[in-house]
């Protein structure tokens, strides 16, 4: 089906050749014969499906049947870049028609805003908190406007903006007819049709699933190895582009600045970008100077960019409707796309609830390189293939681990040397000597033995190297009577028992501690 089945007026025709319409994609060619008629109507379709030109052609030719010197229509979209796409294909299509629009958003200069608003243009694009604040400054008539059209309704609704909608909804005229364009069609989207509009036809393709042109691949990874992924996968020969959506702004700008570092030519844009940043933003990455463009998702919605090669949720979405309209940049018109995901165990949550609404058309991979044999890691026998610091010297490798105990590398325990049998002669003569019976009786022991050390009362030997004592038996020493019974001897014990003697507590102990003095 072409263009040319719908009654379009010749200079409308020459706009649609401009910019090489031919077809009417599907919404397209359900939604334009319903505006033409008149009816109120809601669009529910997937991002880029053509839902834009699904209410601009229709309305720029019922603005050309029936012309007027006040503002006619106003579209409410939620994000500034949507409407600024929305008013330069406004532009585009109407050029030979001579239709004026002019864009009231946040971010643009406020006086030629109030400038286009009183010269009563046409058709007014517009975000619902800038025109609010414009409304409480100027007194906008809006009492011959005829349509309204509030686009990507689900999306403002997410952005808090339908008190300001209704705010000014309430400010138009009953009589009018109204189209509403969403990607889901959530019940607080139905309450809003509920309030603003009349009969209203709905118009819905396959909301829920994305489209099938679009090969969409989950990677399970680490946070710390997605950007060393992304390297791996963007390859510059197979993807010309690639938009990389992050969860925040902060994470936005990190990214941006690492993918900058390491050579890549990126440019970013969130909500904290003024209007010259987003606009220099997108004019850097559509004409591929920058091919990389790392985003919130204020670039998911409405954003018409050619030729995306590749969609890369940096962090998963928390819903599936935020996953579809991302995925949506890609895999436009009937071309196919790329979209990646890089799931992280806390975003598994949130993959398991896409997986529902997407269902087979995702598909899980492996890590690159995962599949390849691992190199063994060796750093055991590292260590034994280098030379030794004797081998550095000239002196032999000292070798492995090995059964004989001389060469391996630790010095070998003495052996205990067993004790020699003594002769009969030599067992009387050791009985008569007493052993460690003090120094006095060590030293007449040396002197009856001719200067000969005791063998039972040398010192323990012990290994320098493991501090380990080789301990030697000794024999039960046997004391001769006379030896026992000597008066130094004595003496010097009794001397010894009185200096460790302590005071003894109560009476009996007293008693107790004077009866050693007696002897």
């Amino acid at each position: 089906m072409s263009f040319k089945k719908f009654t379009l007026s010749d200079q409308l025709h020459l706009g649609l050749r401009d910019l090489r319409y031919e077809e009417p994609t599907p919404i397209q060619k359900e939604c334009i014969p319903l505006i033409l008629e008149g009816r109120d109507v809601i669009g529910a379709a997937q991002t880029g499906t053509g839902k834009t030109g699904a209410f601009v052609i229709p309305l720029l030719q019922r603005i050309i049947d029936e012309p007027s010197d006040d503002t006619q229509a106003l579209i409410l979209s939620p994000t500034r870049e949507l409407a600024q796409q929305i008013e330069e294909q406004i532009f585009a299509l109407g050029y030979h028609t001579g239709i004026s629009s002019a864009t009231v958003t946040g971010g643009s200069d406020y006086g030629t805003q109030v400038k286009a608003i009183r010269a009563g243009v046409d058709i007014i694009v517009a975000t619902p908190g800038r025109l609010i604040d414009q409304m409480k400054v100027l007194n906008i008539d809006f009492s011959h406007l005829k349509y309204l059209v509030l686009d990507e309704a689900d999306r403002m609704l997410d952005m808090g903006f339908l008190p300001d909608v209704m705010k000014i909804v309430d400010q138009l005229p009953k009589e009018r007819q109204t189209m509403l364009f969403s990607a889901t069609m959530v019940e607080e989207v139905q309450k809003v049709v509920d309030k603003v509009m009349k009969d209203p036809v709905e118009v819905e393709f396959e909301v829920s699933k994305p489209a099938d042109s679009v090969d969409q691949q989950i990677y399970f990874v680490h946070p710390k190895q997605k950007l060393n992924l992304f390297e791996q996968l963007f390859d510059a020969d197979k993807y010309e582009t690639a938009i990389v959506f992050c969860a925040t702004k902060r994470g936005t700008d990190e990214v941006e600045r690492m993918l900058k570092k390491r050579g890549v030519n990126a440019v970013s844009m969130h909500g904290d970008r003024d209007q010259e940043e987003r606009n220099e933003a997108l004019r850097l990455f559509k004409n591929k100077t920058h091919p990389v463009m790392v985003a919130t998702d204020v670039l998911s919605r409405g954003i018409d960019i050619d030729d995306v090669s590749l969609i890369v949720n940096f962090d998963v979405p928390n819903n599936p409707e935020d996953y579809i309209h991302r995925i949506g940049r890609t895999g436009r018109y009937d071309k196919s796309g790329t979209a990646i995901t890089f799931v992280s165990n806390k975003d598994k949550k949130y993959y398991y609830s896409i997986k529902k609404v997407v269902g087979d058309q995702l598909s899980v991979r492996d890590l690159p390189g995962k599949n390849e044999e691992s190199k063994p890691s060796t750093s055991k026998s590292k260590r034994k293939e280098r030379p030794s610091r004797d081998s550095k010297a000239g002196k032999p490798q000292k070798e492995s681990k090995s059964t004989d105990s001389r060469s391996n590398g630790k010095r070998p325990k003495k052996e205990k040397k067993k004790p020699e049998k003594d002769s009969p002669s030599q067992q009387e003569t050791r009985k008569k000597q007493p052993q460690k019976n003090g120094s006095r009786n060590k030293k007449r022991s040396n002197r009856e033995n001719g200067g000969q050390k005791n063998k039972g009362s040398g010192k323990k030997k012990t290994s320098g190297r493991s501090g380990r004592s080789d301990k030697k038996e000794y024999s039960e020493p046997v004391y001769q009577e006379e030896d026992i019974f000597q008066p130094e001897v004595i003496e010097q014990a009794v001397v010894r028992n009185r200096r460790s003697l302590k005071p003894a507590k109560g009476f009996v102990g007293v008693i107790k501690s004077f009866i050693p003095k007696l002897f």
